[in-house]
């Protein structure tokens, strides 16, 4: 019997977000689990995630291609252009890599590009879509059309749409049906993050009897680090003995300072550890008592995951999927997100009770661990998936031929502009010759008239 072969879409091509580590780690436990072999495809520049997938043996193809959904979106003709001549290229480059390679099954990972997924339906292959993300609510991203509209063609490109906690499942449902929807928890390396957790360091805390706290991610207002920091140094301030350790990017510089003024104005600098990125975080984790999960809509939370199945109580903003691992007074405490007053209520809990971190510890763990094994694993995920290749054949998905034909447009637009700029070249390179002549000419005839006077 053929292994299932899978071809998947990253929008990147780096391992610095938890979209990409997280598709890693769901290939990672299938290929360990099943006959599988797996393809991907990725954007051009290659980074990381290309070193990891060579490590493993696995075939990727590198191609340019934008996103639908951005930062920001762009604004001016040429660029909006340049991008539909570079996408609809890229579309037909993945409908071309479908038919050499002929997968199973074609999946797409993050919401932010669509181009396999139309490659699928122009092919006729069952497509399913990994979402892990808001994109506007959390991220900031605008979609180049609506919300509604993105999700509702996320559905109708799909066989199975797969999101990465309930709570953004039920946020995705308003616009996929039902019936395609499902969720996956991260099948995470528990035993990788556990040995990891192990290694060596020299801990950024430095008084024994403090309340220890970890806040992880690159620091930036959305991640709500300031309200951590504003949170602990008031505390400090009011007599407590709190240490905070921020894990993170700093290359926003003015936030960075900012994070800093606030400190220096409590008298709390020495409370507070800007650690900067670290490739392993665990070990921080493991040096910590508490988590914090500031950031106000995550669609999961990877990090939240991690506290937990290292027996950390976790304080969580309480919105998006937060309160599905966070249970209020089990394994963490809730608060109202941005708020610094709620986050300090939360943290006088610890900070008044330190037992109360040994007490939470093994519901913490005990949460990590029935996720994994819950409904929603890896294994339930891959049933879904032998379902819809399984059911390839009655895939009713006609591609309307004049929309398969519009890719072909603003190639062949590209191509005209192309030739009509050089030919305007040659053109102007033609005119000024003839007018050179002319020029001569005229000379000639003029400087002749002045010899014989006629």
């Amino acid at each position: 019997m053929k292994p299932t072969k899978i071809l998947i879409l990253s929008h990147i091509s780096d391992l610095l977000g938890g979209a990409e580590r997280s598709m890693l780690d769901t290939i990672d436990y299938w290929s360990e689990h099943y006959d599988i072999e797996p393809e991907f495809i990725l954007r051009r520049p290659l980074k990381s995630l290309a070193g990891e997938l060579k490590k493993r043996g696995w075939k990727y193809y590198d191609l340019d291609y934008t996103f639908w959904s951005d930062a920001v979106a762009p604004t001016q003709a040429e660029d909006i252009f340049n991008r539909a001549v570079q996408n609809n290229q890229a579309i037909k480059d993945i409908e071309k890599i479908i038919a050499d390679s002929n997968p199973d099954v074609v999946m797409t990972n993050t919401i932010v590009c669509p181009w396999a997924a139309l490659a699928a339906y122009f092919q006729k292959r069952p497509h399913v879509w990994f979402v892990r993300e808001y994109g506007d609510l959390d991220h900031g991203r605008a979609f180049e059309m609506d919300r509604q509209r993105t999700f509702e063609d996320i559905g109708n490109l799909s066989d199975l749409v797969v999101t990465n906690s309930r709570t953004l499942g039920e946020h995705v449902g308003q616009y996929v049906p039902t019936n395609k929807l499902t969720t996956l928890y991260t099948p995470f390396k528990t035993n990788d993050l556990l040995e990891r957790a192990k290694e060596s360091l020299v801990s950024p805390f430095r008084e024994a009897g403090s309340l220890k706290l970890v806040i992880t991610g690159n620091l930036a207002p959305s991640k709500g680090q300031l309200e951590a920091v504003r949170a602990v140094s008031e505390l400090n301030a009011e007599g407590f003995n709190i240490e905070l350790c921020a894990i993170g990017a700093t290359d926003q510089k003015e936030y960075v300072a900012e994070l800093k003024a606030v400190a220096k104005k409590h008298s709390a600098a020495n409370k507070i550890h800007l650690v900067g990125y670290q490739t392993n975080p665990m070990p921080y984790i493991a040096a910590s008592d508490v988590g914090i999960m500031a950031s106000r809509k995550e669609a999961f939370g990877r990090v939240t995951f991690e506290y937990l199945l290292l027996g950390k109580p976790v304080i969580g903003a309480n919105g998006g999927a937060t309160p599905e691992m966070v249970k209020d007074g089990k394994t963490g405490y809730l608060y109202d997100p941005a708020s610094v007053k709620s986050l300090k209520q939360a943290l006088l809990h610890y900070a008044k009770d330190k037992s109360l971190v040994k007490s939470h510890k093994k519901a913490a763990q005990e949460m990590s661990q029935s996720m994994l094994a819950g409904e929603f694993n890896a294994d339930a995920l891959y049933k879904r998936v032998v379902e819809v290749i399984a059911n390839a054949d009655k895939i009713d998905r006609t591609p309307i031929n004049y929309f398969h034909r519009e890719l072909d447009y603003s190639l062949i637009a590209k191509e005209v502009v192309n030739k009509s700029g050089s030919q305007s070249v040659k053109k102007l390179v033609r005119r000024k010759a003839r007018q050179k002549a002319k020029d001569a000419y005229y000379m000639m005839r003029s400087t002749k008239a002045r010899i014989t006077g006629k």
